[in-house]
């Protein structure tokens, strides 16, 4: 059955280690250039969305997992708790 393996992390946001399931778990691009999303520019001290990312800066991002604190936190927009969409497909996968 999948979504029963849980891995230790280190989160792109808040740098913590944090146990989360691989499957499930919320994650964010990279660029490990900047180390930040592509789509983020900092000007002055101050973090604004460029709608116009690098698209280089697109094509080296990796995958970095985020802790369901900071996505409470830190992240808008329409998400799910990693712990609420892990709780979910257990359900799903025992056919409640």
């Amino acid at each position: 059955m999948t979504g029963e393996m849980l891995g230790i992390m280190t989160c792109a946001q808040c740098k913590d280690r944090f146990m989360g399931c691989p499957e499930c778990v919320n994650a964010i691009r990279i660029d490990p250039a900047t180390g930040l999303p592509p789509d983020v520019i900092v000007v002055d001290g101050e973090v604004h969305r460029n709608p116009n990312p690098d698209p280089e800066a697109v094509r080296r991002t990796v995958t970095r997992p985020v802790c369901d604190d900071c996505v409470a936190q830190h992240i808008t927009g329409a998400t799910e708790l990693a712990a609420d969409r892990h709780e979910r497909h257990r359900r799903m996968m025992q056919g409640e």
